[in-house]
């Protein structure tokens, strides 16, 4: 019993001496460790890098894409690791290691990565696209179409023996329609007047003025009758049955602009090429339209009449004066007064150049209303040759 006792207290010697020997190495190990590592390393690196790159790029380009894209992405890392190892520990050689590593790793990454993300794409392509290019091209080119409503329409082509009517001023007034049959109201067509003169009507002038023949197509011709009884389908001229008239005035001007209005809402017109020729008491109006109303027609062609005495205001009429050297009811000196009167009106010289068929072209005028002055071998008549020049003169306008 004696030895078993002495055997337990030399075992506790033994472990208690080891125990002393390890805890000195311990000490002396955490004395060196206790340099306080309280590294409290506090990295705190609060990189908060706070990028705030709030690139903001508002490009607002003024196409007024206004990307804004304000990616703000204010990563703000903020990583705070913190990590305060703070290992303090403290051994206090009682082991009260109290490692307290208070490892505070309060790493707080906080990450609050704030990324905000708030890429705010705000792209607020706000697309206004207000391209403000601003081209404001205004296509307004200015370039006058001259196409008249009747363009695109449906067509109806009637025959033109047939005597058309048209109300006016309280009077019926009639007029023959010359279409081309292959008209297709899709090609704008010139527009020309032909006038007959005292006591005839258009039924006898309708073979004379053939300038849709002429034209191959390209032009309407509308034959008015003047003031007087209904022309009827039988050709007049001079027998002292109708004594029809074409006294200039505002009731057979306003005939005529009515005529051009109507005949331009139901076919294709070009309103830049309507023309008036006329023959006798026609030419008289015809020179008198083109002082009164120029703008209406692009040229005028009287032939075998006079005037006009004067015009108002500064017109200047593209004209085409002819006259018979064997008239006997109109004198030549009339057509010569009618030539004259051009000659000054549209500022021309007195010197002139051959032109068309027994013609002359006065000089220096402007170059949108010469004068041209032509002669025949014929009396008081609508010559082949004289409408003939009349087409050529009209189509070169």
């Amino acid at each position: 019993m004696s030895g078993l006792r002495t055997k337990l207290i030399l075992f506790t010697w033994v472990f208690m001496a080891v125990m002393v020997s390890a805890s000195c190495t311990s000490q002396s190990n955490d004395d060196s460790a206790n340099s306080d590592t309280d590294t409290d390393s506090d990295t705190d690196s609060d990189s908060d890098s706070d990028t705030d790159t709030d690139s903001d790029t508002d490009t607002d380009s003024d196409t007024d894409t206004d990307s804004d894209t304000d990616t703000d992405s204010d990563s703000d890392t903020d990583s705070d690791s913190d990590t305060d190892s703070d290992s303090d520990t403290d051994s206090d050689s009682d082991t009260d290691s109290d490692t307290d590593t208070d490892s505070d790793s309060d790493t707080d990454t906080d990450s609050d990565t704030d990324s905000d993300s708030d890429t705010d794409s705000d792209t607020d392509t706000d697309s206004d696209t207000d391209s403000d290019s601003d081209s404001d091209t205004d296509t307004n080119s200015d370039t006058e179409n001259t196409f008249s409503v009747g363009c695109g329409t449906p067509i109806s082509v009637p025959d033109w023996k047939t005597q058309q009517t048209m109300e006016h001023e309280g009077a019926t007034r009639y007029y023959l329609l010359h279409v081309p049959k292959n008209a297709d109201n899709q090609t704008p067509l010139m527009l020309i007047f032909g006038l007959h003169g005292y006591d005839m009507n258009n039924v006898s002038v309708a073979g004379l003025y053939n300038f849709t023949d002429r034209s191959n197509g390209q032009a309407i011709t509308v034959l008015p009758q003047g003031e007087g009884p209904p022309p009827g389908d039988v050709s007049h001229w001079g027998d002292n049955v109708l004594k029809s008239t074409w006294n200039a005035g505002d009731t057979n001007y306003g005939f005529i602009r009515a005529l051009i209005t109507s005949i331009s809402e139901k076919y294709c017109i070009d309103t830049s090429r309507i023309f008036i020729a006329g023959f006798s008491m026609g030419a008289f109006f015809t020179n008198s339209i083109a002082c009164a109303h120029s703008e209406w027609f692009r040229g005028f062609a009287p032939i075998a009449g006079g005037g006009p005495q004067r015009c108002d205001g500064d017109v200047k009429s593209a004209i085409m004066i002819q006259h018979g050297t064997q008239d006997d009811i109109v004198e030549m000196n009339s057509g010569l007064g009618s030539r004259d009167f051009w000659v000054g009106q549209n500022g021309c010289s007195q010197q002139s150049a051959p032109s068309f068929s027994g013609c002359e072209s006065y000089t220096d005028c402007p170059e949108d209303a010469p004068v041209h002055w032509c002669t025949g071998n014929y009396n008081h008549y609508i010559d082949g040759t004289a409408v003939a020049n009349i087409w050529e003169f009209f189509s070169g306008l």
